[in-house]
């Protein structure tokens, strides 16, 4: 009978020190912030494949966004929508149109850079952007 009380009381110490059922709020996994994508104030070209969104508006007033991930691009102008693929020519940048329309287009930029306050034109699309906010493509 002893050894039965025995082991019962050391069942119970075991499970009053091991905190069985505690609420103790410092036993839980830190939280994690949303991630929140970098703002740049100039991308050099060559860093296009890392993920950027280059947003603006043309002469129209309509909003414009390029975003670039990897060697594929989308570019979207007021309702517009293309996407493709990409290459870099020196200091241009050659769009190839995927849609069903087709095509192709270029952008140049005379600095290897796209920049904030800058406009560049968008040839064979007769558009424009003049660039407000150049951010990284956090889904990239």
């Amino acid at each position: 009978m002893n050894k039965f009380i025995q082991i019962v009381f050391l069942g119970l110490s075991f499970l009053a020190f091991t905190g069985c059922g505690s609420s103790d709020s410092s036993s839980l996994p830190p939280s994690r912030e949303d991630p929140i994508a970098q703002s740049y104030d100039v991308v050099d070209l060559l860093d296009l494949k890392d993920g950027y969104i280059v947003s603006g508006e043309n002469d129209s007033g309509q909003n414009v966004t390029l975003s670039f991930c990897f060697d594929d691009y989308n570019y979207y102008s007021g309702d517009r929508q293309w996407n493709g693929y990409y290459r870099l020519n020196g200091q241009r940048i050659n769009m190839f149109d995927e849609t069903p329309t087709g095509g192709s287009y270029r952008i140049d930029t005379f600095n290897g850079l796209l920049e904030v306050g800058e406009i560049y034109t968008i040839d064979f699309q007769n558009d424009e952007i003049f660039v407000r906010s150049i951010l990284e493509d956090l889904s990239c």
